[in-house]
Protein backbone atom coordinates (compact mmCIF):
# COMPACT_ATOMS: atom_id res chain seq x y z
CA UNK A 1 0.00 0.00 0.00
CA UNK A 2 1.15 3.16 -1.08
CA UNK A 3 1.16 6.02 1.43
CA UNK A 4 0.55 9.49 0.41
CA UNK A 5 2.31 12.73 1.76
CA UNK A 6 -0.26 15.07 3.23
CA UNK A 7 0.20 18.46 1.49
CA UNK A 8 1.91 20.07 4.82
CA UNK A 9 4.58 17.06 4.31
CA UNK A 10 5.08 18.15 0.77
CA UNK A 11 8.58 19.52 0.28
CA UNK A 12 7.67 23.21 -1.09
CA UNK A 13 9.38 22.57 -4.48
CA UNK A 14 7.13 19.97 -5.30
CA UNK A 15 4.06 22.51 -5.32
CA UNK A 16 2.71 23.71 -8.29
CA UNK A 17 1.65 27.16 -9.04
CA UNK A 18 -1.28 26.79 -11.31
CA UNK A 19 -1.61 29.52 -14.50
CA UNK A 20 -5.39 29.96 -13.83
CA UNK A 21 -5.93 28.77 -9.96
CA UNK A 22 -9.50 29.44 -10.62
CA UNK A 23 -11.62 28.32 -13.12
CA UNK A 24 -14.74 26.71 -14.27
CA UNK A 25 -15.17 23.10 -16.00
CA UNK A 26 -18.22 22.90 -18.96
CA UNK A 27 -18.97 19.36 -17.77
CA UNK A 28 -20.21 16.31 -20.39
CA UNK A 29 -20.41 12.78 -20.06
CA UNK A 30 -17.44 11.94 -22.12
CA UNK A 31 -15.26 14.85 -20.99
CA UNK A 32 -14.96 17.74 -19.67
CA UNK A 33 -13.16 21.57 -20.95
CA UNK A 34 -11.74 24.34 -18.35
CA UNK A 35 -13.16 27.56 -19.51
CA UNK A 36 -12.33 31.00 -17.37
CA UNK A 37 -14.87 32.64 -15.54
CA UNK A 38 -15.97 34.87 -18.53
CA UNK A 39 -16.06 32.38 -21.08
CA UNK A 40 -18.96 30.03 -17.70
CA UNK A 41 -21.12 33.39 -18.04
CA UNK A 42 -20.96 33.42 -21.77
CA UNK A 43 -22.07 29.80 -22.08
CA UNK A 44 -24.86 29.96 -19.52
CA UNK A 45 -26.54 33.22 -21.20
CA UNK A 46 -26.45 30.66 -24.42
CA UNK A 47 -28.01 27.62 -22.47
CA UNK A 48 -30.59 30.53 -20.30
CA UNK A 49 -31.86 31.89 -23.83
CA UNK A 50 -35.20 30.74 -25.42
CA UNK A 51 -35.27 29.29 -27.62
CA UNK A 52 -32.42 27.57 -26.57
CA UNK A 53 -29.35 27.36 -29.81
CA UNK A 54 -28.77 23.76 -31.05
CA UNK A 55 -24.55 24.76 -30.52
CA UNK A 56 -22.52 26.43 -28.35
CA UNK A 57 -19.55 27.80 -29.06
CA UNK A 58 -16.86 28.64 -26.93
CA UNK A 59 -13.02 28.65 -25.98
CA UNK A 60 -11.07 26.74 -23.48
CA UNK A 61 -8.46 27.65 -20.81
CA UNK A 62 -5.86 26.44 -24.08
CA UNK A 63 -7.02 28.57 -26.22
CA UNK A 64 -8.92 25.66 -28.55
CA UNK A 65 -12.21 26.98 -29.72
CA UNK A 66 -15.03 24.20 -29.20
CA UNK A 67 -18.79 23.73 -30.39
CA UNK A 68 -20.58 21.85 -28.93
CA UNK A 69 -24.40 20.53 -28.79
CA UNK A 70 -26.42 22.67 -26.18
CA UNK A 71 -28.11 19.48 -25.30
CA UNK A 72 -24.66 17.85 -24.37
CA UNK A 73 -23.84 20.13 -21.60
CA UNK A 74 -24.58 18.82 -18.70
CA UNK A 75 -23.18 21.57 -16.19
CA UNK A 76 -20.91 24.58 -14.97
CA UNK A 77 -18.94 23.90 -12.15
CA UNK A 78 -16.82 26.11 -9.98
CA UNK A 79 -13.63 25.01 -9.05
CA UNK A 80 -10.85 27.39 -7.02
CA UNK A 81 -7.69 26.35 -4.84
CA UNK A 82 -10.28 26.28 -1.50
CA UNK A 83 -12.97 23.89 -3.01
CA UNK A 84 -9.93 21.72 -4.71
CA UNK A 85 -8.52 21.17 -0.69
CA UNK A 86 -11.79 20.61 0.43
CA UNK A 87 -12.62 17.55 -1.76
CA UNK A 88 -9.18 16.53 -1.47
CA UNK A 89 -9.46 16.47 1.99
CA UNK A 90 -12.47 14.91 1.96
CA UNK A 91 -11.36 11.79 -0.26
CA UNK A 92 -8.48 11.32 2.03
CA UNK A 93 -10.52 11.25 5.35
CA UNK A 94 -13.20 9.07 3.66
CA UNK A 95 -10.53 6.51 2.39
CA UNK A 96 -9.57 6.12 6.16
CA UNK A 97 -12.79 5.15 7.17
CA UNK A 98 -12.76 2.04 4.78
CA UNK A 99 -10.70 -0.65 5.68
CA UNK A 100 -8.20 -1.71 2.16
CA UNK A 101 -9.78 -4.41 0.16
CA UNK A 102 -13.17 -3.06 0.66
Amino acid sequence: MVERQSREERPEQERVEFLYPEYHLVVMRECCHPVSTVMARHIERQLERWPRPRWVTFVDLSGARIRVRAGAIEGLEHSTPETRELWRRFREEREQEDPPGL
